[in-house]
């Protein structure tokens, strides 16, 4: 090979065993980066969280539902109505229900007026068997020392052989009717009385069964509270899966957020979150926070959707926050490496 000349004074161009060593420090260089930055983002976790939502609701909730299928004939509270334990707030038609109680009450009255009459009866009858005993018991008397005045004239020669056999046969009979009131079953009276309060138990249970069918047609409040009313008219026919009204109660407020079913098992007893509510969703944001209490194991169903329900702490601080403002939250479960998170595989 010849000698490489300048007369500008330029490096001389790198050798070939120089370009070798120069590519191959170049990918090692470059290995070497690449697995500090795979390595770093392992090293490097990312906060995770899970996006629920919900509303906010108080430590005592309930959710009001006609007992049975009827039709509303009366609404007796609205929304924002403070209500006690027991208060009347639907009313169902009971016309039915009345009238049927209304004939029940008809047949107690009717059983007990059959018992008073029979208790009289059975009271008269004792009186008349005590009576027909009494003459009977004097009637014995009478034809027994009659027939001993008999017997003492025919011993003396005084009196006829057949006014003898009449006195006999006169005590005989006066012996057995005497007899024969005794042998009557006085238990007959205390059985027929019990078999007419037997029907009257039943005919009451009648009566406690309508009663009870009345006050289902009754929608009350199950706990004491403020009242967030659902759309329904009078008129409407309702049935037990109808969500008629929701009552707020207790002394402080929660936040019940609906998780994802796949999500659910990222979320623990205790994992803070930060929430947003739809009225202070505006330019300035206003988050709120707390920490989850607790999670329902239940999975819920709604549509195609499936989740479990968290009911979380919550503090509204300065602000006035109403039952049922809903809210979407951020509930923070941990961290993950940057790259587990940047390719969705926690």
């Amino acid at each position: 090979m010849g000698e490489f000349r300048t007369t500008r004074g330029e490096a001389p161009p790198a050798t070939r065993r120089e370009s070798n060593w120069r590519r191959l420090w170049l990918l090692v260089m470059g290995g070497v980066g690449l697995c500090l930055m795979v390595g770093l983002g392992f090293v490097i976790k990312v906060p995770r969280r899970v996006i629920a939502t919900g509303y906010v609701t108080t430590s005592e909730y309930a959710e009001v539902r006609p007992p049975v299928v009827g039709m509303v004939s009366a609404i007796l509270a609205a929304t924002g109505d403070k209500v006690k334990q027991g208060d009347l707030l639907v009313q169902l038609d009971n016309s039915e229900a009345k009238a049927q109680l209304e004939a029940a009450r008809s047949q107690v009255d009717k059983a007990e007026a059959e018992i008073a009459r029979r208790t009289a009866g059975i009271a008269e009858e004792k009186r008349l068997l005590t009576e027909g005993i009494a003459l009977a018991r004097l009637r014995l008397q009478y034809a027994t020392s009659r027939l001993a005045r008999t017997r003492e004239l025919l011993a003396k020669g005084l009196a006829a052989g057949s006014a003898l056999e009449d006195d006999q046969l006169k005590e005989e009979l006066a012996r057995a009717e005497l007899q024969s009131l005794l042998n009557q079953d006085l238990g007959m009276y205390d059985r027929d009385l019990a078999v007419f309060r037997r029907e009257l138990e039943v005919r009451r249970d009648d009566v406690r069964q309508a009663e009870g069918a009345l006050r289902l047609r009754e929608v009350r409040a199950p706990i004491a509270g403020q009242l967030l009313r659902y759309e329904f008219v009078i008129g409407e026919l309702v049935r037990p899966e109808t969500v008629l009204l929701e009552v707020f109660g207790g002394d402080r407020q929660v936040l019940k957020l609906r998780v994802r079913e796949r999500d659910a098992a990222k979320i623990a007893v205790g994992a803070p979150y930060q929430a947003l509510l739809t009225p202070y969703h505006t330019l300035i944001r206003t988050w709120f926070d707390g920490k989850v209490e607790f999670l329902r194991d239940v999975i819920q169903t709604e549509g195609q959707t499936s989740y479990r329900v968290a009911y979380c702490s919550f503090n509204s601080g300065p602000f006035v926050v109403a039952p049922g403002t809903t809210a979407e939250a951020r509930l923070s479960c941990g961290s993950v490496p940057f790259w587990i998170f940047l390719f969705g595989l926690d």
